[in-house]
C-alpha cells in the first residue's frame, strides 16, 4: 500500500468519524438549548 492510498484512506476515515461526532454534538447542544422535541412531531 503506497503512502498516497494510505493517506486518502486515513483522511476519509477521519472525515467520516469527525462528521458523525459533529452531527451528534450539534443535536445534543440543540436539545440542551431548545429542549427535547415533542414525540410524533416531524421537523418541517
Amino acid at each position: 500500500m503506497d503512502d498516497d492510498l494510505r493517506r486518502r484512506l486515513v483522511y476519509g476515515l477521519l472525515s467520516l468519524i469527525l462528521s458523525a461526532l459533529a452531527t451528534r454534538l450539534a443535536l445534543y447542544l440543540t436539545n440542551k438549548i431548545l429542549g427535547e422535541p415533542e414525540e410524533g412531531r416531524l421537523i418541517s
